[in-house]
């Protein structure tokens, strides 16, 4: 039956995307940020290497793997785009891969298939998996490198990692986190071998630990080989991303301007609404012991509250292009409720705090290192970013997604996948028939995530 899931999953879901493709891909020669995409990724299918649009920010993995295209004679902007559809079909594998895994034989094969399904079909993401974004494949490419990492394959890990970078710039976090995770949890291991067998495991925050490990210069240089053995793959990733950031000044290639780091917190903030949102199974499942929490600690509540609301108030940053944008979603929510009602941030500032708590007790069963080393990464890969853009969304929402608490399949994971379909519903709808023209483009716009 696990065989038959991991053919049945990507043909299945290319099959069903691919007369929306079709109809996606005759609307426009370009949609929005294609307009670099596209040309770059041509300049490279046909091998002209020495071609470089400055305005390009990230690495040039995308239009690499274009390369695929050249023996079959497929260098066209359909061709192109058929890399995300394709890189979505190789998404949905995956996820139910990983996804199995983490759910430890709850639900067996079917729930993780449907699992699959439902985190490829997120209205962002399936959306964009009909176009030549870095969205789709950047994800294939986590998706890998996660796999590999998560059956402690260090070095084919090694490999997809360095690929998931060379697609964008961020994914080096990921990279961290689990090298991160894989150090915190290769300490937890020496010291627990070090321990007499009666003794209880020994815990990531726990004093014992750090008292064994002070205590014994032999168990330090145990963890310290052992660690070498497992992340010396990850280093020959971070020490030169390392370098390159010393040598570029920034992580953006190209035209920085537009993409200054700048400290934005309030980001965190989004993305738990984001996640809360279309999380709705964990939401639905972890609502009412997220609510006994904080009221049975109804003062630390309070001055959460108190806090969220001083971060919005001193470090809401609204980038140009959240304003003058408005084939995105979030230009007409910021536009509408946001930049319209000065009180309305504030007022968010309760409910913040509620996503925020139903992301901690999703993910309450995960391992003390990856409570540890997720949020890290969070903030490292969304605090950054001036521009409230849902697509930052995208990579952190399915690991946190792929991680949630197993429960048996039921109403919540039913209503989750049905709100991602009608939602794909109303915005390819929107897409289709809402036109709208501006002044120093010739063809029409549309809205789109």
């Amino acid at each position: 039956m696990s065989l038959s899931w991991k053919f049945v999953l990507p043909v299945g879901f290319v099959l069903y995307s691919l007369p929306l493709f079709l109809r996606v891909n005759g609307t426009a020669e370009y949609i929005i940020d294609e307009e670099f995409h596209i040309p770059q990724g041509l300049a490279f299918c046909r091998k002209q290497f020495d071609v470089w649009d400055s305005k390009i920010t990230t690495f040039p993995g995308l239009y690499f793997i274009a390369l695929v295209l050249q023996p079959i004679n497929c260098c066209t902007v359909t061709g192109l785009r058929l890399l995300s559809l394709i890189g979505a079909g190789i998404n949905i594998l995956l996820l139910y891969k990983i996804r199995r895994r983490t759910l430890a034989g709850v639900g067996g094969n079917a729930y993780a298939a449907h699992e699959a399904i439902t985190m490829s079909v997120l209205p962002p993401l399936y959306f964009f998996s009909h176009l030549y974004y870095t969205d789709t494949l950047a994800l294939t490419m986590v998706l890998l490198f996660y796999n590999y990492w998560q059956q402690e394959a260090h070095l084919p890990a090694a490999v997809w990692g360095a690929a998931s970078v060379l697609m964008r710039q961020t994914n080096i976090v990921w990279v961290c986190m689990c090298c991160g995770i894989t150090v915190l949890d290769t300490v937890v291991q020496q010291c627990t071998r070090s321990c007499p067998s009666n003794e209880r495991p020994v815990r990531l925050f726990s004093s014992k630990l750090w008292q064994q490990l002070l205590g014994s210069p032999q168990l330090i240089c145990n963890s310290i080989l052992s660690i070498l053995a497992k992340c010396c793959f990850y280093a020959s990733i971070i020490l030169p991303f390392i370098g390159f950031i010393c040598i570029n000044g920034s992580i953006v290639l190209g035209d920085k301007s537009a993409h200054e780091a700048t400290l934005h917190l309030p980001q965190l903030f989004y993305f738990s609404i984001f996640a809360a949102g279309f999380g709705i199974s964990n939401t639905l499942r972890q609502l009412r012991l997220a609510l006994g929490l904080l009221r049975r600690h109804l003062v630390l509540s309070l001055l959460a509250i108190l806090l969220i609301t001083t971060i919005v108030h001193y470090n809401t940053v609204v980038h140009p292009y959240l304003l003058a944008d408005n084939r995105h979603y979030t230009f007409y929510v910021w536009s509408r409720l946001y930049g319209r009602f000065w009180w309305f941030r504030y007022v968010m500032a309760p409910v913040y705090l509620l996503a925020l708590t139903l992301l901690c007790c999703g993910l309450r069963h995960m391992s003390d290192s990856f409570k540890l080393m997720f949020p890290l990464a969070l903030v490292l890969v969304l605090c950054f970013q001036r521009l409230l853009e849902v697509r930052y969304f995208l990579v952190p929402y399915i690991i946190f997604r792929l991680h949630t608490r197993p429960a048996r399949k039921g109403f919540a994971e039913w209503l989750e996948l049905g709100g991602n379909l009608l939602l794909n519903v109303v915005t390819f709808y929107v897409y289709l028939t809402k036109e709208f023209y501006w002044k120093n483009y010739r063809t029409p716009q549309r809205i789109i995530w």
